[in-house]
């Protein structure tokens, strides 16, 4: 038996909508904020993943605003949504990548263990990268009131991402959202690509489930 997914695009009243049709199944209901994800007790499994603009609070929907970070060797892309909007967003390079190898300077240390001139420009770079990841992370997060942050960065980087002393977020924070993509690059086309992912409603079910989910949202698309 195989694990379908279906993404859809609601606005507040559909979703709420969405909601009471399958509250009157009656099935016990569990609601995971690390993933924003409720997920419905019954013979095969089903799962719905909210929008990252909304959170689930006392059995009611709340809006919410958040933040993506996306973080690769070199470059990285950063967004602010308030009302399922991108309203503010930063692009961020630095030279970080040896040119020959096409490997970033940290993964070339940790393999070598050698420093020359070129390297100490690249490591020089590398610092003043996540420092000006790191500034505008910081202001965003002191301007906006940031509920959810989804952030995608490799487990090479983060270290030097998160161990920094003037690091605006902690590994623990309970606003991280791990996004489930892999992300090829940091750059403006797939950060809206995420975001686009991260506002759409997201249904987790079981192949056998399936006349049942397309039941329920051709009911929400005809009404």
């Amino acid at each position: 038996m195989t694990d379908s997914r279906i993404l859809k695009t609601y606005e507040e009243e559909e979703l709420e909508k969405l909601l009471k049709k399958l509250d009157t199944q009656n099935w016990l209901t569990e609601y995971d904020e690390s993933k924003n994800q409720l997920s419905f007790s019954r013979k095969q499994s089903l799962s719905i993943r909210l929008p990252f603009c909304f959170t689930y609070q006392n059995e009611k929907l709340k809006s919410s605003n958040f933040m993506i970070v996306l973080i690769h060797s070199g470059e990285a892309a950063l967004a602010y949504s308030e009302d399922d909007q991108i309203t503010e967003h930063k692009m961020v390079k630095a030279y970080m990548v040896r040119q020959k190898q096409g490997k970033s300077q940290i993964k070339h240390l940790k393999t070598k263990g050698k420093s020359k001139a070129g390297s100490r420009v690249r490591l020089a770079g590398t610092d003043h990268f996540f420092e000006e990841i790191n500034q505008k992370i910081a202001e965003w997060d002191e301007y906006f009131a940031i509920d959810k942050i989804a952030i995608s960065c490799n487990k090479t980087l983060q270290p030097y991402f998160f161990n920094r002393t003037d690091a605006a977020l902690k590994k623990d924070d309970d606003r991280l959202f791990k996004i489930p993509k892999h992300i090829q690059e940091a750059n403006f086309e797939n950060l809206t690509s995420i975001h686009n992912y991260l506002i759409s409603t997201e249904f987790k079910f079981h192949d056998s489930d399936t006349k049942f989910i397309q039941s329920i949202i051709s009911d929400l698309d005809n009404e």
